[in-house]
Formats: structure tokens, sequence, C-alpha cells
């Protein structure tokens, strides 16, 4: 059993760890350090595309509100039938979620889904046989669009979405009902629970993978049990008088939480090797041997971590990949011929309304698309990767 402190498990200065640990835990904060850069990096350029292109893309997203309530216009018209009609509910759909899939969207989608819904029960309800023996299919139909218009699962009966069909008045009453329910579990969600050994935890389980088996053992080990309530009792936010240091200490309790919830023995090692360096601990052979394969699965999990970045689907890394390409020039070349798209984008979708006044000029729209499921809306002339929408 040996006995060292935190700065020198850390560090490795021990000659019998030296030659692996010491290398493990400096390509841990290398690696540590080169994705903090990379994602630095796709920070910046969100904060400099949202400058560059914001404005443009709610230009476009308000042109698309426009366009959706123009095309919700032509429901009521009863010569719009069958594949026609079908083809017109489903370019309403694509036009609303193509609107709240843009990250800048300024738009409140919720009116056109509801309006949408309600244009569509309104135009002939005979089409819905309002009774016991309606077909599942329609039902699950109606459910489904009930769901995009709150926007979140729902559990509703068929008697309720009879009843919606049945009398517009409960819609709004059913609508005002869930939203009221699901800003009350919002609430809860929200709710600060205080920082003790039991029950913490203000993050998002998602960042964090599992750990293995061995690293969770190493972490259950009394030596680190009493490392992580020394910690508790260093960072706790309530011991601090100081408003700022307070604030930060509550974001370092959340991380203490994580890496406890986790089981993340080198989460906690590292944390205590900047606030306890002096914390001693008992280390037997076993526990070095763990230790040592928990920083190989570390520096795994950071080079997996880094490819995600690089390669990723986050709205960052999609940024970076389809703008960040070459230098400042080329970059700041492809941002205004993409600004200069989405004015012209917003320009054809104010002009598309209109030339199309009539049935029979909406009607030719709507057999081109019939024609060709895969095309694009008819109103996008670039290069469809390069758009949000």
């Amino acid at each position: 059993m040996t006995t060292m402190t935190i700065s020198t498990i850390t560090n490795s200065h021990d000659p019998k760890n030296k030659k692996s640990l010491s290398h493990l835990w400096q390509e841990i904060e290398k690696k540590q350090q080169r994705n903090a850069r990379y994602q630095a990096k796709l920070d910046d350029f969100y904060v400099y595309f949202k400058k560059r292109a914001e404005e443009d893309e709610q230009s476009v997203c308000f042109a698309t509100e426009t366009w959706i309530t123009h095309l919700l216009s032509f429901i009521p018209r009863k010569t719009i039938k069958g594949a026609q009609r079908e083809s017109l509910y489903v370019w309403i759909e694509e036009e609303i979620s193509i609107l709240e899939s843009n990250p800048f969207n300024p738009v409140d989608s919720q009116p056109l889904r509801k309006a949408f819904m309600e244009a569509t029960l309104a135009f002939d309800p005979d089409q819905f046989h309002a009774d016991e023996e309606m077909h599942q299919e329609a039902l699950q139909s109606i459910r489904e669009e009930l769901q995009n218009l709150v926007g979140d699962h729902i559990d509703i009966s068929d008697e309720q979405v009879l009843a919606i069909l049945n009398d517009p008045d409960y819609l709004d009453a059913w609508l005002a009902q869930t939203i009221a329910a699901s800003d009350v579990d919002d609430e809860n969600d929200d709710e600060y629970t205080t920082f003790n050994d039991d029950k913490h935890d203000n993050t998002d389980d998602g960042i964090f993978p599992p750990q293995s088996d061995i690293a969770s053992t190493l972490y259950s080990d009394k030596q680190l049990t009493k490392l992580y309530r020394q910690l508790a009792k260093q960072l706790h936010p309530d011991r601090e008088l100081d408003g700022e240091k307070k604030s930060e200490k509550i974001i370092l309790m959340q991380q203490l939480s994580q890496a406890k919830k986790n089981k993340d023995p080198i989460a906690l090692l590292l944390m205590a090797q900047q606030y306890l360096p002096d914390h001693e601990i008992a280390l037997n052979d076993k526990m070095l041997k763990q230790l040592s394969i928990t920083l190989k699965e570390k520096i795994t999990t950071l080079n997996a971590e880094y490819n995600d970045l690089q390669c990723g689907v986050t709205f960052k890394s999609l940024l970076w990949q389809k703008f960040g390409k070459g230098n400042k020039q080329s970059r700041e070349k492809e941002l205004s011929q993409y600004c200069d798209a989405l004015q012209r984008d917003a320009e054809t979708l104010c002009q598309q309304c209109h030339s199309i006044r009539t049935v029979k000029q909406l009607q030719h729209h709507l057999r081109s698309r019939i024609e060709n499921d895969d095309m694009m809306p008819f109103f996008i002339d670039m290069d469809p990767d390069m758009l949000f929408r």
C-alpha cells in the first residue's frame, strides 16, 4: 500500500509508476486542451456566423410564415381534390417543419399548426365519421397532428380526438390544459435541488458516457469516496459568502455531482488535482492497475469526443464543416454567397405569394409535386446543402 498526495498521483513522480501513469496523465491533459480549443473554435465561428447570417435567416423564416399562411388559404377550396389535396397538406406540413428546424427561427409555429389542423378539420366534416366506428388510421393521423401542434409526446384517447372533431371549442380547451400541464412539468424539472452526498444533478445525462466496470469499481473505493466528500465540503456553494465565487462553486458542484453519478474516478482526481492537491490517498497495486486502465479509457473517450466535434451532427459542428474550410477570406466569400441566397429565397417566397393567386395556378405546382415527390420546393433554386431550409 502506497500513500500519495493527489499532486503526486496526477504528476506521477513516484518512480514505480512514473513511466506509465505520467504519460497517461499528460495525454489526458493534452487531449482535454485540444478538445477545448476545438470547441472554442466552433463557438467563435457560431458567433461569427450568427452575426453575419441571423438577420437573413430570420427574413426567410418570416417569408416562410407568410407563405404557409397563403397555402392555408387554399384548404377551403373544394376544387382541390384527391391526390392534389393530399399533396397540399404534405406541402404545408413540410414548410412548417422546415420553419421549426431553423435554429434562428423567430416565428411561433404553434398558431400555424393550429390553423392548419382547424382548416383541415373544417374543410369537410363529412370526411370524418365522428363516432366509435371511425377508422383507427384516421384517428392516428389526427393524433399525430396534435402531437406536432404541442411539440411533445401526448397521451390522448380516441374519445378526446372525437370530441375535438365534434366541437372546435374542445380543441382550444384541450390545448390550454395540455400546455399548462407541460409548463408545470418544466418548472418541476428546473427546481433547484440542494447539494448533498446523495442527491444533486443539474447537468445533461447525455453528455457523459457511462464508465466501465473497472472505473466504477475504482470510484467506489473508500479512498475516493472520502476524496469526494472532501471536495464536496471544499466546493459547496452554501459555504461561500462571495456572490461571484458562489456562482462558480455551483457550477463546480454540478461537475462533481456528475462525476459521482457517472462513477468517474478520473474526473474526480482531476478536480482534486486543482482544489485538493495535498489530499492523501493510499493506493495498492490493484488500484494502481485499475487507475492505469481507467486513464486509457479516458483517452479513448476524449478521442471519440474530438471526432464528434470534427464530424458530428451538432449545429456548430455542421456550421464549421460547411463554412469553416479555407482561410478567412474564403469563408467570408462563401458566407456572403449564402446570405445572398437567403435574401433571394425570401424574395422568391414573397413573389410566389403574389403570383399564385388562383386554384388553377396552385394546381400546376401540386401536379409537379405529385409527379416528383423527391423534388425540393420550387422556390429554392440553389444547392439545398447550403440552406437550413
